[in-house]
């Protein structure tokens, strides 16, 4: 794509080149508009996962399960020019309004690209990437943006239209979800296009009261209520979820309750809860989510319980004991002061939380539930409670401590359900407002900004460089091998399972969760955090806040001078100062004022790594000095003396790398990796045993241990070295199962060492009588069994396999081991045109034969007069002729041919 070939030009080559390939399916142009519609779609949930529900797809490399997405990508990958044309582009497209996307969104086409085809689908009369948008009113763009007489009531293939539709706003409001505001084109269009004539075509009316039309009304006005709290529409936003509510039949009541709330607390007091239960025909089909949800942060306080322990609902005395007569207020929303609420107490069906302040006011089915123990809510009941949550957050004044309670009940309505009862998403969403209520409060404040850290790492926001807090849960490791295979359609993946409701509920790309983060680090004074997080989102305008709480850098710099000329002797605001103007004498002259060791540690930095434009070449013995001096100034930095000592080992001085790292482990011994530092460092000065035991602490320290195959890969090279054969078979184990996790295949088996350890294993005589020895059964177990789930075309790995089941009297399987081998080598397409190949066939078919030979005759494994072969001579007459077919028209001339055909005479003479 050159300068002079446009983003939509780009888009509509590819909508092309798809259409050209769909053609090519003798199919009718209904099903190929089908596929173009599928095709858009999968861009827009790729684009969705990537940027908002995580997990995070495993695309880096060229693979031909990635299909059509490489093609896209691909050039992506090699041209640099082309990615930023491409991302500027696409962010250039997705501008309405006024209102441009976060510029670091990532893959901004796959959206783009996708509202192209709806677009292309639909064929509006105007696009919304025509530029001669901006001239249109939103009234008329809107209108010429849809055409709602494209349905007809003689039309079969309404149901595809109306699907088109649905999907574009979907798209469209992923696309609002970007912008800094909110855009009335894009709420409008959306409103427009789901409509009542798009949900009419997908109604099954040869069954109207089905459990999916239910489920498909209910979506629809959830959805559509979504869309008007992203527009910040009131009114139809409570209308919808008043329609959703009729639909799924749930019942709901906030209402007083007796309850203890700390650990040693002998008398009940008031507090609240939300009664809700769902109507059985929706919940009979509820599927159970077996995936494990998000990680649930727990309170762990010395006073206060996990979850409060309920006596009795809706009793007068809960607030009647209370001698604040204004405690009742407790218990019930002011919704005067809300557009589009009724002050009037016979219309509690029109609030968004009904309120039973008596128990004679709560519902009979629901006074009969125990709040401890509440039925499983339908998932979409379970949305519907988050949409009026957000929706009261929306209308009410933050840090209202009353409100906040009532909404406390909401959330724990939702996270004290029964496990695997909430679908991943909906469990996180409700995690994400109890961590924002919970942040401002003391007691539960640290519960709420770890559980926060928690959500943002776990969807996927923070990159594999970024040091996190919790370690992967369990289906993030998994899912990069899950997705690959994706063989049984029954078992939905994580990605599929956290994008099933997203669209249900108010978007939040993953930025503006790290932004939400930082806001509440702000708050807590945790500064650096903030900044962090605002310079790893590229938010200059929130980072400068975090230097001088208000401005940006500029404006930081000009209150640090300020600070300067108060106090010139102020070591710190020099070294501030430099950092932003990434000056040099500036850190100099703070480490000059008052030994500022942070100062020092710029310098180090700017040494070791200098900017572009700096005139300076990178020196490392210059950084390491400065790092020297940055140390004795303050000796008791973890970080400090890493750097350093990762600086030593890339200089090759591993004296000074061996005295950091232990200096490291001194203040933190649970770092796994400063342990293997330490060891790599000790194996260049030659003390391996030294080494041998930083690596065990290495392995066995801080939770870092479990992700890192390097680690292991230095243990059992020592190991091997020091003859430590159980530890290196361990290490053996270790690595090939953590490499498999990683998709390394082939990678993760190191055959020298295999080799040996099998050299070991035979050397001793094997005795059925006797029960194997660890080593034995460890062994036989890794090289039998786990080597060949890694390794199946190397011919090599099954002749060592044939070692060990030939060692264990097995010559059955030896011989089946000698085949797999043959059939490895002669798999190879390269075996018609690399001379080495053919070489390696023939070997392999000789060692084949000679199998046949040995063992064909021995007795077979059923021990009952049979053999291992019977017809082993049949057999290696035909691997032989097989080869030799092969190999006639491209290495007929060849010794080794000949070697195969003096092979066959001595065959036919057998």
């Amino acid at each position: 794509m050159d300068s002079s070939f446009s983003q939509a030009q780009y888009f509509e080559n590819l909508v092309s080149l798809f259409e050209s390939n769909i053609n090519t399916l003798d199919i009718s142009k209904e099903e190929k508009q089908t596929y173009l519609f599928l095709t858009a779609v999968l861009l827009l949930q790729f684009f969705v996962e990537i940027n908002f529900s995580g997990p995070q797809l495993p695309f880096e490399t060229e693979d031909k399960e990635v299909g059509f997405l490489n093609i896209l990508g691909s050039e992506a990958r090699k041209n640099c020019a082309f990615q930023t044309k491409l991302q500027s582009e696409s962010l250039s497209l997705l501008t309405i309004g006024g209102f441009a996307p976060y510029h670091l969104t990532e893959s901004p086409f796959l959206l783009a690209l996708a509202l192209f085809i709806f677009e292309q689908l639909q064929g509006p009369e105007i696009s919304l990437f025509d530029p001669t948008k901006i001239y249109l009113e939103t009234s008329t763009l809107v209108a010429k943006s849809f055409n709602p007489e494209i349905f007809s009531n003689d039309n079969s293939n309404n149901f595809v239209l109306g699907s088109i539709c649905w999907w574009r706003a979907r798209a469209l409001q992923v696309q609002q979800s970007l912008l800094s505001d909110i855009s009335p084109e894009l709420t409008s269009l959306s409103l427009n296009l789901i409509s009542k004539k798009v949900v009419n075509s997908l109604i099954d009316e040869s069954n109207v009261n089905s459990e999916i039309n239910q489920k498909l009304l209910i979506t629809y006005y959830l959805e559509n209520a979504n869309i008007s709290i992203a527009g910040d529409l009131e009114l139809q936003t409570l209308d919808n979820i008043i329609n959703a509510n009729k639909i799924s039949g749930m019942q709901l009541v906030l209402t007083g309750c007796k309850a203890k709330m700390t650990k040693h607390q002998q008398k009940s007091t008031a507090t609240l809860t939300v009664l809700a239960k769902s109507d059985e025909r929706l919940l009979k089909h509820e599927q159970a989510e077996k995936l494990f949800n998000p990680q649930d942060v727990k309170l762990n306080d010395d006073l206060f319980l996990e979850r409060p322990e309920f006596d009795t609902t809706g009793n007068d005395d809960s607030l009647e004991e209370n001698e604040d007569p204004e405690s009742a207020k407790r218990i019930k929303i002011d919704y005067t002061n809300i557009s589009g609420f009724e002050n009037s107490s016979s219309s509690i069906s029109k609030k968004l939380l009904p309120i039973a302040m008596k128990e004679s006011d709560i519902p009979k089915e629901l006074s009969e539930l125990d709040p401890n123990n509440q039925p499983n809510l339908a998932n979409l009941d379970h949305i519907q409670l988050l949409l009026r949550m957000q929706t009261i957050l929306n209308n009410t004044p933050s840090g209202n401590s009353l409100v906040n309670e009532e909404l406390i009940a909401i959330i724990q309505r939702i996270l004290f359900s029964a496990e695997n009862s909430v679908n991943w998403l909906v469990f996180a969403r409700a995690l994400w407002y109890r961590s924002l209520l919970e942040a401002a409060r003391p007691r539960t404040v640290e519960r709420g900004v770890l559980q926060l850290y928690s959500l943002v790492e776990e969807l996927g926001v923070a990159s594999e460089q970024t040091a996190r807090l919790f370690p992967k849960t369990e289906d993030e490791i998994n899912f990069p091998v899950k997705f690959r295979k994706a063989d049984d359609i029954n078992q939905p993946l994580t990605n599929a399972i956290r994008l099933r409701f997203i669209y249900l509920f108010p978007l939040m790309p993953k930025w503006s969760l790290d932004s939400k983060l930082a806001e509440k680090l702000l708050e807590l004074g945790a500064l650096k955090s903030a900044l962090e997080i605002y310079e790893r989102l590229e938010k200059w305008t929130d980072a400068a806040l975090c230097y001088a709480s208000t401005g940006d850098s500029n404006k930081g710099i000009q209150l640090i001078n300020k600070a300067l000329e108060i106090d010139p002797n102020d070591a710190r605001s020099w070294s501030v100062l430099g950092d932003i103007k990434q000056n040099p004498e500036l850190w100099q002259k703070a480490w000059e004022i008052g030994r500022y060791a942070s100062a020092k540690r710029s310098l180090a930095k700017y040494y070791y790594n200098p900017p572009k434009g700096a005139g300076i070449e990178r020196d490392i013995q210059i950084a390491i000095n400065h790092m020297y001096d940055c140390l004795s100034a303050n000796p008791i930095n973890f970080q400090n003396w890493y750097f350093y000592g990762c600086m030593g080992l890339e200089i090759s001085n591993y004296e000074l790398a061996a005295e950091a790292f232990t200096r490291c482990i001194s203040l933190d011994d649970t770092n796994s990796y400063a342990w293997s530092n330490l060891a790599s460092a000790l194996i260049k000065l030659d003390k391996l045993p030294e080494a041998f035991n930083a690596l065990q602490k290495s392995v066995n320290s801080g939770d870092s241990a479990t992700k890192s195959w390097k680690i292991w890969e230095n243990y059992l090279i020592v190991a091997v070295k020091l003859g430590r054969w159980d530890d290196v078979l361990h290490a053996s184990v270790v690595l090939l199962n953590r490499k498999k996790e990683l998709d390394q295949q082939e990678a993760s088996i190191d055959l020298p060492v295999v080799e040996k350890l099998v050299d070991l294993l035979v050397s001793e005589p094997y005795d059925e009588t006797n029960r194997e020895t660890y080593f034995q059964k460890t062994c036989i177990d890794f090289v039998c069994n786990q080597v060949p789930s890694v390794v199946l075309h190397d011919a090599r790995v099954w002749r060592i396999i044939a070692k060990v089941d030939l060692w264990r009297r097995k010559p059955w399987l030896a011989l089946e081991d000698y085949e797999k081998a043959y059939r490895a080598v002669i798999s190879n397409p390269d075996l018609s045109s690399d001379e080495k190949v053919w070489n390696e066939a023939v070997e392999t078919c000789c060692d084949l034969v000679s199998a046949y030979e040995n063992f064909g005759e021995m007795e077979g494994r059923h021990g009952a007069g049979d053999v291992v072969c019977k017809d082993w001579r049949f057999k290696a007459k035909s691997t032989v002729r097989s080869l030799l077919s092969k190999g006639k028209a491209s290495w007929e001339y060849t010794d080794s041919y000949e070697r195969l055909l003096e092979l066959k005479k001595e065959v036919i003479k057998a």
